[in-house]
């Protein structure tokens, strides 16, 4: 897609699209379809949409999560 970064509001349009082709190509031809995410609220939105499974894995987001609780922890 050329996106700078997850998200990019760049390419947007084009992934959305691209998504729905993907789903729906799965769904017609009776493939489960999965999806990487990287927060809880992305999977939700994901399996609303009509996708079959979808995980929620992103290494930066969870060490930067679990860095602040340990920071915050020490700073109590």
């Amino acid at each position: 897609m050329g996106g700078a970064f997850p998200g990019d509001p760049a390419v947007a349009e084009q992934f959305e699209a691209a998504l729905t082709t993907i789903r729906e190509t799965a769904a017609n031809t009776g493939i489960a379809a999965g999806i990487h995410t990287s927060a809880g609220e992305d999977a939700a939105r994901r399996l609303g949409d009509g996708y079959t499974f979808a995980t929620v894995a992103s290494d930066l987001t969870h060490l930067e999560q679990i860095v602040a609780a340990h920071l915050a922890a020490a700073r109590a």
